[in-house]
């Protein structure tokens, strides 16, 4: 099966399983948190970069592995540009990564497209990671996954699935983060 659509597959999978929603257990969760960041050099819908080691010492970067036909994930985003709108000013970069293997121009034509994308207001930078370089140095096995990097560049926060509510644990992790 060639690889990105056995990507998407197992992204598709998760997104609908009834327990994709939940947090990853702890001890996956475990396996991650307190580790260095894989590095990532991305690039923005509008070609602008985003690379882990120019913002390191200067953000708090959120990695959300978001897909365009993950329910949950699409749910999610109005909860994370809220978060944004609260949080950006203050140090917080939020990457929406997308996980379909799509290019910057497809996604362009359904966020113009889609009502609930529409409806969703994203401001943050969303990106594409059509060969999966990204998706596969994170270990993405379900969407939405939210993973929240601290200044330094280590992993604090790993978060897989989305359930409404989810975003006040989420604050809890950036504001700490932002702490002085």
């Amino acid at each position: 099966m060639h690889k990105s659509v056995l990507h998407v597959a197992v992204i598709l999978a998760f997104c609908v399983a009834p327990w994709a929603s939940g947090a990853l257990g702890s001890e996956e969760a475990d396996e991650w948190v307190g580790k260095p960041a894989p590095a990532f050099q991305l690039q923005d819908l509008d070609g602008q970069p985003l690379n882990l080691a120019e913002l390191t010492g200067k953000k708090v970067v959120w990695l959300n592995f978001w897909g365009l036909r993950c329910g949950p994930c699409v749910r999610e985003l109005p909860a994370l540009q809220k978060i944004n709108d609260a949080y950006g000013s203050k140090g917080l970069l939020i990457i929406g990564l997308n996980a379909d293997g799509v290019d910057a121009a497809f996604i362009r034509a359904q966020l113009a497209a889609r009502e609930d994308l529409k409806a969703a207001g994203v401001t943050f930078p969303l990106a594409p990671d059509p060969d999966f370089a990204v998706i596969d140095a994170y270990g993405l096995m379900g969407a939405p996954l939210n993973v929240i990097i601290d200044r330094a560049g280590v992993i604090q926060y790993r978060h897989e699935g989305y359930e409404d509510g989810d975003e006040a644990q989420y604050v809890q992790v950036v504001e700490k983060l932002l702490a002085p």
